[in-house]
């Protein structure tokens, strides 16, 4: 038993260790454009006390890792390494759990197969490198999900629900403070413990028949109640009309059902594919755990398919429960196939020794383990994680814009120009230290409805913004010179799939009629206009109302 014990810890050490030396590689790549929200608020909490952007913003959304961001700052200094050090550590406790979970519910082998595939996943390396809440999101429900998983297999009593109530409740509020789709994680796990609960006493024979029908009416007449106060007190039109909203950069995806399907036959379509056989295969060796994975899984997977907003994103809670399927499935199917490869072998071993005129034992069995090999190979999630970490774009993704290499051509411009108007402010702020005006549809409409016009500046990071090309004819128009920074990928017809979505015709005619084009080096990937009215400009009296502009011009 002790021998078990210390073999336990240090699988479990080995693992959790490899996974941080794994996330660990090429920190400090360039920052996406949603984790400069965590890092310049965190930059403001180091020096102002609040998670300010800017003189008057705030952001306030997932504070927690805002503020872990800022003690990784006073503690290794500002890099985007210590920013996403937090998400790294994160989702290495959710994979050292998850190899936990899975080796004391079921076995070693399921667990190796389970946390390790989990773990070199495009999935799982996106969120750890992420400077995001979705790690600290993932860990959270997956933990409680456990606690509750644990409670159902024992018997039940008063004080083990209250105890369970008390210990499950705060961490699922919190995964729903750091991301409400963890509401739809939190209906499959309601519905498993339900099954859970409800199925054994149904299909018990020693339980009266009419037992079980008002129970069942019972359940039922607290659903159609639960509803009809949800829908009474407009709670259920807030949430339908959450769920089914889609932000302007998300909207061709929103009605794609396919959406998730399709990027899980992207990287795993052997494993995708089969999912169903390798189901079974669990469910037959570990029905109750097989079940619970099984039902968050689904639910999560159909919910977040018909939701309006998609994105890896969004489903990250609910991927560990799938790759539960996958590792207890597989250890399955290899436990009971262990005498197939031998016997497959064994026949190997003729052919190869007619072509090698010798015994060709091994080399049968090395053909046969590659051929095993090559049905995970041909999966391309192993190449999608290796271009991550190698920071590397896959055609037809398009590369990553460099902000570092458009500064030495910008900085002129930067210092010299009376407004800096840019469709990416994060960036701006961070790599150019200088955003005047926004000009972004999505972020235009996310600005509260009481506030919002021309000009409003974004309550998270203070920078004014617009959404039309109207608007943008006035700020050239106040303004006596200035320059406007767009992505290469957002103009002209090499715009393409999402990012279609983003591109304004109206603008781009705009911009090349008022303003005249800055050779950025290519491996920018942004696209640059200044505009310089001369000495002798005037600002005209239409420029008044303008007084955001005004006092930064």
């Amino acid at each position: 038993m002790i021998k078990n014990l210390a073999q336990g810890w240090l699988a479990t050490l080995v693992i959790g260790a490899a996974a941080f030396l794994l996330y660990s590689i090429n920190l400090e790549r360039l920052a996406d454009a949603d984790e400069l929200y965590h890092i310049l608020a965190a930059q403001g909490l180091l020096e102002t006390g609040e998670p300010s952007i800017g003189e008057d913003g705030r952001y306030w959304r997932g504070y927690p890792l805002t503020w872990l961001v800022a003690q990784s700052f006073a503690f290794l200094g500002p890099s985007l390494t210590a920013a996403r050090l937090p998400a790294v550590v994160f989702m290495t406790a959710l994979i050292v759990a998850l190899f936990v979970f899975l080796r004391r519910e079921a076995n070693p082998l399921a667990a190796w197969l389970g946390a390790g595939l989990f773990a070199v996943s495009p999935f799982a390396i996106s969120m750890a490198q992420f400077t995001r809440f979705y790690s600290l999101q993932g860990l959270v429900f997956f933990v409680a999900a456990w606690f509750v998983y644990l409670q159902i297999s024992r018997p039940w009593s008063f004080w083990r629900l209250g105890g369970t109530a008390v210990a499950v409740v705060p961490l699922l509020i919190f995964a729903i403070y750091l991301q409400p789709t963890t509401l739809l994680g939190i209906a499959g796990l309601g519905l498993w413990v339900v099954a859970a609960v409800l199925l054994p006493w149904l299909f018990d024979p020693a339980v009266p028949s009419r037992f079980k029908r008002w129970a069942i009416a019972g359940l039922l007449l607290a659903a159609l109640a639960a509803v009809g106060m949800a829908w009474a007190f407009g709670i259920l039109d807030s949430l339908l009309s959450r769920y089914r909203t889609t932000m302007v950069f998300n909207e061709l995806q929103g009605d794609n059902f396919l959406f998730y399907h399709i990027w899980y036959m992207l990287y795993y379509p052997t494993l995708w594919t089969l999912t169903g056989v390798i189901t079974v295969a669990a469910l037959i060796d570990r029905p109750r755990l097989t079940g619970f994975a099984l039902t968050i899984f689904l639910t999560g997977f159909f919910l977040n398919s018909f939701a309006g907003a998609k994105s890896l994103r969004y489903i990250f809670y609910a991927q560990p429960f799938l790759f539960i399927l996958w590792g207890l499935g597989l250890a399955a199917i290899l436990r009971a196939s262990g005498g197939l490869f031998h016997r497959l072998r064994d026949q190997l071993e003729p052919i190869f020794a007619q072509l090698l005129r010798r015994p060709a034992r091994g080399l049968a069995g090395a053909f046969l383990a590659l051929a095993i090999l090559s049905v995970l190979l041909v999966n391309p999630a192993w190449l999608r994680s290796v271009t991550m970490l190698a920071d590397v774009a896959v055609p037809p993704q398009p590369m990553r814009e460099d902000w570092l290499a458009a500064e030495p051509t910008l900085r002129p411009w930067l210092d010299r120009a009376e407004v800096v108007v840019t469709t990416e402010e994060l960036g701006a702020l961070y790599y150019l230290g200088r955003a005047d005006i926004l000009l972004s549809a999505s972020k235009f409409v996310e600005i509260p409805a009481e506030d919002r016009r021309p000009f409003a500046p974004d309550p998270r990071s203070d920078v004014p913004v617009i959404a039309d090309v109207q608007s943008l004819a006035r700020a050239i128009d106040c303004h006596a010179s200035g320059i406007f920074i767009t992505k290469a990928k957002w103009w002209g017809d090499t715009t393409f799939g999402p990012e279609a979505t983003m591109r304004d015709v109206a603008v781009e005619e705009l911009i090349e009629a008022r303003a005249e084009p800055l050779d950025l080096p290519p491996e920018s990937r942004f696209l640059a206009f200044t505009w310089d009215h001369g000495e002798s400009f005037d600002r005209p009296p239409a420029c008044r109302d303008l007084p955001t502009i005004a006092a930064r011009g």
